[in-house]
């Protein structure tokens, strides 16, 4: 459920699913307990057991990126305000799976072009879990549009690109 405070009624979520139907699937899980930044849906995401994630760390990780969040929790919209479960869910797809991702689940300090020489501008997180062009550990997606300075498309990282292990 979308829940802003009555102080941000025009808020609005930072990730929006465009390809998502067949190609990307809402995984529900948990916060993890000792999580306690900020997250803006399309941040990055890592595992920290079978059924509990955090913000992703970069390469000062020891774990892997897992997707991107699929919902908010920060000071503006807290879609786990009211539940103690610590219920989440994060966005797991493929590369036909495309999000347009705003600012400030990514960092709008990076430099962002899409390659006209046929390469690929992939997408990492930082410590934090936002998105970043800095490489930085695993890459979690590929740039696919620069909508805005605040506004990009991205397309998910093929799941095989990431090693099956559970940290």
């Amino acid at each position: 459920m979308y829940r802003v405070s009555l102080a941000n009624v025009t808020a609005k979520r930072s990730c929006l699913p465009l390809h998502e139907k067949h190609q990307a699937t809402p995984w529900g899980c948990y916060i993890d307990p000792t999580e306690a930044g900020n997250i803006y849906s399309g941040m990055a995401v890592t595992r920290t057991s079978a059924n509990t994630v955090k913000l992703y760390a970069g390469t000062s990780a020891t774990a892997l990126p897992f997707g991107i969040a699929a919902l908010d929790r920060n000071t503006v919209i807290d879609d786990t305000q009211g539940m103690d479960l610590a219920l989440f869910a994060v966005w797991l797809g493929g590369p036909d799976a495309m999000f347009q991702v705003d600012a400030p689940a990514f960092d709008t300090a990076g430099t962002y072009a899409v390659p006209t020489d046929g390469t690929r501008q992939l997408i990492y997180a930082t410590s934090g879990g936002v998105l970043t062009s800095v490489v930085d550990g695993v890459a979690i997606a590929e740039l696919v549009e620069v909508v805005s300075l605040t506004r990009l498309v991205i397309r998910l990282s093929l799941p095989t690109t990431i090693p099956n292990t559970i940290n």
